[in-house]
């Protein structure tokens, strides 16, 4: 077995360690690692360092938080309770397997064949794909959005908020949608989310604002899709780069508040402020119930 194929396999089995999956098997034309073969490969990326957990010390630069999500509430949050919705272990399921029908039926929205750029401005960074200059073996799984921190991020097309937190390793906060026709879009690396699990969205809403958690050198947004649980391009697919015409949140936050040291029970930091409605009473009393 050459040297770069044990490296390969070595570090294949930091990342599954990381991300906290099982170790994949060997295919059927890799040799077993025997213990001199690991001791050798170990010696060849003496430069990965690990903490004393056992992850590369270069991971303690980033930071999945802080956590900035929306407080769960009304019939959003009775939604969410009812199909599942916002958990860390149902989301990982979401990204590998085709939706739940009974949770498809729950999607409101119209099907769409095209995606809305979801960052006004943003420019085009990093592709999906075998696009990584450091880790030339390691797939891009999205493709990443240039855009200056606390930009506006919007839904690509209408459809179900399933997710809205930061507990998937390296996403930092993070937002998925569920949209009519099995497509799931993922937004993350994101400053604070404006969305909660069971928030039925429409096409351009402001659902996040751009950031730098989780994995991220700096300020972007990285977006995925996936169709009907298998990763798919979505540069072929995106329309409006341009188009600000589109761009009006239903609701928007208040002003920042200096943040409290003080963290609730539920996790929360105390002094985030709370997206309202600011269109007017009379607008606000006719937005549909999410």
């Amino acid at each position: 077995m050459s040297r770069v194929s044990l490296r390969s396999a070595l570090l294949s089995t930091l990342l599954c360690l990381v991300c906290g999956r099982g170790v994949a098997e060997p295919s059927a034309g890799t040799p077993a690692l025997t213990s001199n073969a690991v001791q050798g490969a170990a010696q060849s990326v003496a430069r990965l360092e690990l903490d004393a957990s056992g992850k590369p010390a270069f991971l303690a630069r980033f930071s999945d938080g802080p956590r900035r999500v929306p407080v769960a509430r009304g019939a959003a949050k009775a939604r969410a309770e009812r199909l599942g919705l916002g958990g860390h272990e149902a989301a990982r399921h979401m990204l590998w397997t085709r939706p739940d029908p009974e949770l498809l039926a729950e999607v409101r929205g119209e099907v769409q064949k095209k995606l809305l750029w979801p960052v006004i401005g943003g420019t085009w960074g990093r592709g999906f794909g075998y696009t990584r200059t450091l880790r030339p073996e390691l797939p891009h799984n999205g493709v990443d959005i240039g855009a200056k921190q606390g930009d506006v991020v919007r839904a690509v097309a209408d459809g179900l908020v399933v997710y809205s937190d930061n507990g998937l390793l390296g996403y930092g906060n993070c937002v998925m949608i569920l949209h009519p026709n099995g497509w799931l879009s993922l937004y993350a690396h994101t400053q604070r989310t404006t969305v909660q699990p069971g928030w039925r969205v429409k096409r351009g809403e402001r659902i996040a604002l751009v950031g730098k958690t989780g994995y991220a050198w700096g300020p972007h947004l990285h977006f995925e899709l996936r169709d009907n649980g298998k990763l798919r391009d979505p540069a072929p697919l995106f329309t409006g780069q341009r188009s600000p015409e589109i761009n009006g949140p239903q609701v928007v936050l208040e002003p920042d508040q200096a943040p409290s040291e003080n963290v609730a029970g539920d996790g929360r930091r105390a002094g985030h402020a709370q997206p309202r409605c600011t269109a007017g009473r009379r607008k606000c009393a006719a937005l549909p119930t999410r």
